[in-house]
């Protein structure tokens, strides 16, 4: 589609706000575990659940019927079943898990070597050697790791080994989650199928935490941050940006989601206190240039 500057330049400001969203959505967890004693299990399995929920009404009003379209087709059904369970929520439970052991800065950027994975898996699948700007970045996002695993003394490990394996594995989740969908979202929509992502896999996750045991201390405070985790970080996050990939472009929008990381790493220092050293901030900005290199590139 032909779009215009002002599509353009509104289109990169709902993408950076989708960013920004999905930054904070980390940060108020971090917030809910530290200070309300809530766990990732927890957490997830609620927002799953409610997230799925609120992505699906708008589709069942505007499309009523259709929103039941995918399962009318058996072959579709594996396909969910795995994005379910390997991509959202997967994604989600390895995500937050790394953000209890360590913080909300450190597991975002850390997820943030996804892109590099699916680059990887891009190269092995069709046989095709990677261009030098994508080695370049390969081997700055796995520098970057180590600066924040380390913060550049190999005798040592500066986060908990928990932590790192976690958000490693959120990586590969989210490596996953952009892969697994990609035929499904092209045939009945993205929300569609997001939704039913998140619904399935927090019916899957509330079987086993039953989330309807509350858990931690509750106020007015955690009942915000709660809210800024399922309705900021999800439902508003992912609804600006996906309007941000239609008037800009996917790989502009990508490029700029960017931001995700760097909203992650300074409302972790302003909200929750935690000071970064200097190979740590080195080898987070090394991570988000490897990403914005591989969003230029594009697939």
């Amino acid at each position: 589609m032909e779009r215009t500057e002002a599509q353009k330049y509104k289109g990169m400001i709902f993408a950076i706000i989708g960013g920004i969203f999905w930054g904070l959505a980390g940060v108020f967890g971090q917030y809910l575990f530290v200070n309300h004693g809530l766990n990732a299990k927890w957490l997830v399995s609620v927002r799953l659940l409610l997230a799925g929920v609120m992505l699906l009404i708008p589709v069942m009003i505007k499309e009523k019927k259709q929103v039941f379209a995918l399962w009318k087709e058996k072959k579709n059904i594996p396909t969910i079943f795995l994005f379910a369970i390997f991509g959202m929520g997967l994604c989600q439970l390895a995500y937050y898990t790394a953000v209890q052991f360590s913080n909300a800065g450190t597991a975002t950027v850390i997820q943030y070597t996804g892109p590099a994975m699916i680059m990887v898996y891009f190269c092995i699948r069709y046989r095709r050697k990677p261009q030098f700007m994508q080695v370049l970045a390969l081997i700055m996002a796995m520098a970057g790791v180590f600066l924040l695993a380390t913060k550049g003394d190999v005798t040592s490990l500066n986060i908990s080994p928990t932590a790192l394996v976690w958000g490693i594995l959120s990586a590969i989740a989210l490596a996953a989650y952009n892969l697994i969908p990609v035929n499904l979202m092209a045939k009945y929509g993205t929300l569609s199928v997001i939704g039913w992502g998140m619904l399935l896999a927090g019916i899957m996750m509330a079987a086993y935490v039953r989330p309807w045991h509350i858990i931690g201390t509750w106020d007015w405070k955690a009942v915000g941050a709660l809210a800024v985790v399922v309705i900021v970080g999800t439902i508003l996050s992912f609804a600006f940006y996906m309007e941000g990939v239609r008037l800009t472009g996917a790989q502009t929008a990508s490029l700029i989601a960017s931001v995700e990381p760097v909203t992650a790493t300074v409302a972790t220092v302003l909200m929750m206190g935690v000071a970064f050293t200097m190979p740590e901030v080195i080898g987070i900005a090394i991570i988000i240039i490897a990403v914005i290199i591989l969003s230029m590139k594009g697939d």
